[in-house]
């Protein structure tokens, strides 16, 4: 039922996902989304005494928290800014009540006696901070916005083609580090004084690996020949930065949708390309890409089996180091140096560096110790867990990943308890009920789980689904029959013998799961592709497709 109000005065604005307090009579609406993409939604405030709206400035928010104080300052906390709609925020922000609410309101003055005129000349209206109070805020937000240098400047060519009428062509990107070479080029000996400081070291180093890498509509060209492009230091220095960023963040990451889920990719650096070629890449959305709208989630087995793999990790990190908080790289059971020593990554960095891969300073370590602190799983709208290989006896809570301490090798003569990591990194589902001992890994302590055990687990964690990686569906993807466990993998004919599709998931925020599968290309268009050294094989042979 519309509330009464006089017909002259401001209609509030349709919203969801809002606040809504009292204040006195007043009813104050805070934040909130409506049906038009990035509107502004205003405080709307509601006079139950006088039936009047009155309409002030947006506070940017929704789906948050808020509280009135004893100060009569309103706080705001948590939630979704406008400006950055797909990442939830920690800040915290307050306006004072005065600057919504007129001075001789009675209830007010009533409920907070003397407080309306003692904060009327401190406070500052939605939206604002006055003087004293930016300061204050700063012990209260977890996170600020900060101002930083981009990457690149845009150079205006001083004349236009002739026969281009495109203003487009006036204007070339140029990178902050390149100015002083595209001074040489428009003024002769003239050079601009551009501070050596401004360029970002990190950026700059992500950077050198993703304009080489990074190249879906070329990628054949980054294949040509078995020299890696990258110095030892500077693959090192990539492991060091991206080992930074993991260990800002816990083992279980949470996001929301809509997102992108990679199955296993060992090495195969061919069909990452050939997805990001076909279905958008996570860069920006000036590059063609879609890193704006999508989370990325890749659900480990990064090596191993292929030949790219040095590729295909720096690729990965240097998009983490990017963008830590829309691409996420959970664990896979290759992720693990006493296994990747072994079945293809280790004979790599000894081939392509001729380092000592025992030698802690090694390309191979320092890449282990960064796959050490990758996070375990990943939560999607808290209703749906990927996770590299799936359940177990240890593994019953999603909540007891939170309590492992990092990094985590997985050793039974390690100080942890490694069950619990078994369990979620190399057990494999079954048609049977219960869990078995698992005779396709053929390893103590590794199980299968059957769909009841499945069931259990989603129903104690208030879950809908598990996606999940590990094995090689013959069609890129493997659904359960009641729906609640899904299997993919993400590259195709799986050493170069399984002849298998490759899937990744589209999840956007309509909840629809849409499975996107590329097949695997003829023998001359995937050559060395694959390891086809026989005592690699021999030793852990390639476990058939399911």
């Amino acid at each position: 039922v519309r509330a009464p109000y006089k017909a002259d005065t401001v209609i509030p604005t349709g919203r969801y996902q809002h606040k809504v307090l009292f204040v006195g009579s007043l009813l104050v609406a805070i934040g909130g989304r409506s049906n038009q993409v990035a509107e502004e939604i205003p405080v709307d405030v509601y006079d139950t005494e006088t039936s009047e709206w009155t309409s002030n400035a947006s506070v940017k928010r929704f789906r948050h928290d808020c509280w009135l104080s004893e100060d009569m300052h309103i706080y705001i906390c948590g939630g979704f800014s406008q400006d950055n709609p797909n990442l939830s925020t920690n800040a915290v922000v307050r306006f004072g009540v005065e600057g919504i609410v007129k001075a001789d309101n009675s209830s007010v003055s009533k409920l907070f006696p003397g407080t309306l005129k003692a904060t009327a000349k401190k406070s500052s209206p939605p939206g604002k901070y006055a003087k004293g109070e930016a300061s204050a805020m700063k012990t209260m937000q977890e996170e600020e916005k900060t101002f930083k240098l981009s990457n690149h400047a845009q150079v205006a060519i001083s004349s236009m083609p002739e026969d281009s009428g495109d203003f487009a062509n006036l204007v070339r990107h140029v990178s902050i580090d390149r100015l002083q070479d595209e001074a040489k080029k428009i003024v002769g000996k003239l050079k601009i004084p551009i501070s050596s400081h401004l360029p970002d070291p990190k950026d700059a180093l992500y950077s050198m690996f993703l304009n080489y890498l990074m190249r879906p509509q070329n990628y054949s060209a980054t294949l040509i020949g078995a020299t890696f492009p990258f110095k030892k230091e500077q693959v090192i220095s990539l492991a060091k930065e991206c080992l930074n960023v993991m260990k800002k963040q816990p083992p279980l990451i949470q996001v929301r949708l809509p997102v992108k889920i990679f199955g296993n990719i060992y090495g195969n650096f061919t069909d990452l390309m050939r997805f990001f070629e076909i279905w958008k890449a996570p860069t920006s959305d000036s590059s063609g890409g879609d890193i704006e709208s999508f989370a990325y989630i890749f659900l480990g087995n990064f090596v191993d089996r292929g030949t790219r793999s040095l590729e295909t990790v720096c690729l990965l990190f240097a998009l983490k180091i990017k963008y830590p908080d829309q691409v996420h790289l959970v664990r896979g059971s290759h992720e693990d140096r006493t296994v990747n020593a072994q079945y293809g990554f280790g004979e790599e960095c000894k081939r392509r560096f001729h380092e000592d891969i025992s030698d802690p300073n090694s390309i191979f370590n320092n890449i282990n110790n960064v796959f050490a602190w990758m996070p375990l799983a990943v939560m999607v709208e808290q209703k749906i867990l990927c996770v590299h290989a799936g359940i177990g006896p240890n593994f019953t809570r999603v909540d007891s990943l939170l309590k492992l301490k990092r990094p985590l090798e997985l050793d039974r003569d390690s100080p942890h308890d490694p069950s619990l990591l078994f369990d979620v990194l190399w057990s494999d589902p079954m048609p049977d009920k219960g869990y078995k001992f698992n005779p396709l890994r053929n390893s103590e302590g590794v199980v299968c789980y059957g769909s009841d055990k499945v069931a259990q687990f989603l129903a104690a964690n208030k879950l809908e689904m598990i996606v999940r990686s590990h094995e090689i569906p013959l069609e890129g993807i493997k659904v359960s029959d009641n729906s609640q466990l899904i299997t993919i993998s993400s590259c195709t004919n799986y050493c170069g013998m399984s002849n298998n599709l490759a899937c990744m998931l589209v999840i956007p925020k309509t909840f629809e799961i849409i499975p996107k599968l590329i097949p695997y290309l003829p023998d001359g268009e995937m050559s060395k592709v694959w390891i086809d050294d026989e005592d690699i094989l021999k030793r852990l042979p390639p476990s058939p497709p399911i």
